[in-house]
């Protein structure tokens, strides 16, 4: 049985030969320990320095950043033993203009916080004009750059049906989470102004809907939305607005994908127990993340959803980074212990491990996993 065929197996919720393995996100210091190359040569999840480092050379070729990307990503995928690769969107185009002060780059003008390898817009406004919003929102187009799909391209002529392959794309929330004065005044006009948030929504979700269909077209195999509907404290809405407002938009990324023959994971940090009955009903195959920090219980999931969706991760990032080799081991164990009893479950990192350093923990994760994997999965 392949990487493809134990993953789809997963998905399915039946028992394959080994329990799959997936890493949603790692970053750059880890991998330049793998790869065995200088963190600032690293390009896969290093994108300001990449970008500041060929600012400097005239006539930069584009295609060969992204080309360097694919051979990062395949070399991971083998050295790792990965069985599921996130395929990230291709780096488009080269900035006119961008420079590093402490953790915060400013490129073409904006500023951008770099931190947990993800960067975050610093730009926004203290307040939003709710009817601005909804003019903007009501008369923009989709527009969709193809240029995104090159490394999809790549990856999918080497490796499809030997790998399983997702690509990202949600507009049911990540959108909105990604900037948080944003997040703040949508918050508000879900009581105030229902009609901006739907509208917001609807059209983050229209996009998101074309770049999965795109994305399927070229031989995608799943749909990964990242959405983070919550965080330590619980979800960022009640189950009532979430019904309201969150799930028909999943619903409507989950009904078109499915049509086009791709599955669809759910990527979420934070605690969010109280909206899990209905994100599952929305229809998703997967819930990446269960995130341990904001107290997620994998055993709890198993027990209540396990029937239905196919579970992915929960490995805790403080052990990985803090704990000896001995807690490490029996995180591993863990995991396998409370998720992968009679199929339906992927090992990986809760949510993901972007802001972790300890190469030594993580390899040995891997490693320690890899032999464990074998074991007879209906115990």
């Amino acid at each position: 049985m392949n990487s493809w065929e134990r993953v789809v197996k997963a998905f399915e919720l039946d028992i394959s030969d080994v329990i799959p393995l997936y890493e949603m996100h790692i970053p750059p210091i880890i991998l330049s320990h793998i790869l065995n190359k200088p963190l600032e040569k690293i390009f896969l999840f290093n994108s300001p320095t990449i970008l500041s480092t060929f600012m400097k050379k005239k006539n930069v070729d584009i295609e060969k950043i992204n080309d360097k990307i694919v051979e990062e990503i395949l070399l991971v995928q083998k050295k790792l033993g990965l069985d599921w690769i996130r395929v990230i969107g291709a780096v488009t185009h080269i900035p006119s203009d961008i420079e590093k002060i402490d953790d915060v780059w400013i490129i073409n003008g904006h500023k951008y916080l770099w931190t947990g390898y993800s960067m975050w817009w610093m730009n926004e406004p203290v307040k939003y004009d709710p009817d601005e919003v909804l003019k903007k929102y009501r008369d923009m187009d989709i527009d969709i750059d193809s240029s995104i799909f090159y490394i999809l391209e790549k990856l999918v002529k080497k490796v499809k049906g030997k790998v399983f392959l997702s690509f990202d794309a949600d507009g049911t929330w990540g959108p909105i989470v990604s900037y948080p004065n944003f997040l703040k005044h949508v918050l508000i006009w879900m009581y105030k102004r229902p009609d901006v948030v739907k509208t917001i929504i609807d059209y983050y979700t229209r996009t998101a809907i074309e770049i999965g269909k795109w994305a399927i077209d070229i031989g995608v195999d799943a749909i990964q939305l990242c959405v983070d509907y919550g965080n330590l404290n619980g979800p960022w809405m009640s189950p009532k607005m979430f019904r309201k407002f969150i799930k028909p938009a999943l619903k409507r990324h989950c009904d078109i994908f499915h049509k086009k023959g791709a599955y669809v994971v759910m990527h979420s940090d934070g605690n969010i127990t109280p909206l899990l009955k209905d994100i599952v009903d929305a229809g998703i195959d997967g819930y990446q993340g269960i995130d341990i920090i904001a107290g997620m219980s994998l055993k709890w999931v198993k027990e209540n959803f396990g029937d239905k969706i196919c579970l992915i991760g929960n490995a805790d990032p403080r052990i990985i980074e803090f704990g000896d080799k001995k807690d490490v081991e029996r995180e591993v164990e863990r995991c396998i212990r409370e998720g992968a009893r009679n199929g339906g479950y992927i090992f990986s990192t809760s949510a993901n491990i972007s802001a972790n350093t300890n190469t030594e923990n993580f390899l040995h994760m891997i490693k320690y996993f890899n032999r464990k994997r074998k074991q007879n999965l209906n115990k």
